[in-house]
């Protein structure tokens, strides 16, 4: 008898514990990949099941922080287990190097159930190379041609020239920066795909917060990093301080900005320029507002001319004014409209000033000016023979 009562116990238990098996409600999400060729298609697979037939797949995909959606209605089969497809041709929609992908799938089914996946992140690094990567800081320095060393020197001109680009613009960086080095100039732009900028040692998308640059491991690596960049770096810092409004910049200021914050001189702009202002051949500044032209000697100056004019705004205003020509732009100013919000002159009026100011000084000026730093160094004797070489000389 006891051992009855313990047997009703026990299936008592078993009973109250069993839980009655529901039938499936609505759409499971099975599985969701990509696979590319970078510059050539992206397939998004997708494979999910339903207890009615799933009628409607629907693909969404955002690159980056665009503001559009790309949204894309994928024929099915009804079938209560999907497999499904869609390929994008990255030719005819191209995504920019090493952008963060955003994606995910919308279904219904025929009962109209609905599911939207989990959005996924797929990186559109480019994977014809097989990259490392080291970090220092902010920095994480990408590379395939060269040693560990190589990357981690990379790493360490990043670091430091961030640090000097944030000092000269008063900006903070972003949590991370991904510096990409291109063995050599034909990776880089078969990469960007820019058409004829074949000259382009380096690309920005400062949105992204990715940095393209050319340099293989030898004796000029370090010069041509601690060139260029400080160079792309600032554009990405430029875009802390402008934010969205950075695609309504002046390219004269950006590019000239980025151009005042490398470490290595760079003769071939001081010939382009003088050679232009001899000639009478200076570009407007209103020309200079939109991208430069892919034609070498007028890419050359454009630069040229927008490293000195920002100089000379720099010169001449400082730095906190500079700052507040920048959040003009923040702000929507057109590239007339901000120079006139902040130093109350049209752009024909500020290019006069600099070309009287830096382009038509005396030489004893313009000697001067290029020669502080020595002058600091060595004192009033060096100021004093500078009088006597450039001291206009008396008629007989």
């Amino acid at each position: 008898m006891h051992r009855l009562l313990v047997i009703l116990s026990v299936l008592h238990v078993l009973a109250q514990s069993v839980v009655p098996v529901q039938a499936q409600v609505g759409i499971i999400h099975d599985s969701s990949e990509v696979i590319y060729t970078f510059g050539g298609q992206m397939v998004f697979t997708l494979v999910a099941h339903s207890e009615a037939d799933i009628v409607k797949a629907t693909l969404i995909v955002r690159i980056g922080d665009a503001d559009r959606t790309d949204v894309y209605e994928v024929p099915v089969t009804p079938l209560p287990r999907l497999e499904t497809k869609y390929t994008r041709d990255l030719q005819a929609e191209p995504i920019p190097p090493f952008a963060p992908v955003h994606y995910s799938w919308l279904l219904t089914d025929a009962d109209d159930h609905t599911l939207m996946t989990e959005e996924k992140i797929l990186f559109y690094e480019d994977n014809r190379f097989d990259w490392q990567a080291v970090g220092r800081g902010a920095i994480v320095a990408h590379w395939y041609n060269g040693d560990v060393a190589f990357g981690q020197a990379t790493a360490d001109i990043g670091y430091k020239a961030l640090n000097q680009v944030s000092r000269f613009l008063g900006a903070q960086p972003p949590p991370e920066i991904n510096v990409y080095v291109y063995a050599n100039v034909d990776d880089l732009q078969s990469g960007l795909r820019l058409g004829g900028r074949t000259w382009v040692n380096g690309h920005a998308d400062p949105e992204l917060g990715v940095v393209l640059v050319t340099a293989a491991p030898g004796p000029e690596a370090v010069l041509n990093l601690e060139r260029d960049l400080p160079h792309e770096l600032a554009h990405v810092m430029v875009y802390q301080i402008v934010g969205p409004g950075y695609d309504r910049m002046p390219r004269w200021l950006d590019e000239g900005l980025a151009m005042n914050s490398e470490q290595q001189p760079r003769s071939e702009l001081e010939i382009a320029l003088n050679e232009a202002a001899q000639a009478d051949n200076l570009l407007p500044l209103n020309v200079l507002c939109a991208p430069f032209g892919i034609d070498f000697n007028q890419a050359l100056l454009s630069y040229a001319q927008s490293k000195s004019v920002v100089r000379y705004i720099l010169d001449r205003w400082g730095s906190a004014r500079m700052n507040e020509l920048l959040l003009a732009y923040r702000d929507g100013a057109t590239c007339e409209g901000g120079v006139q919000r902040e130093f109350n002159l049209s752009l024909p009026e500020l290019q006069a000033e600099w070309q009287s100011d830096v382009l038509e000084a005396s030489p004893f000026s313009i000697f001067v000016r290029d020669t502080i730093p020595a002058i600091a160094v060595f004192g009033l004797p060096a100021l004093i023979i500078a009088a006597l070489i450039f001291a206009p000389k008396r008629r007989k």
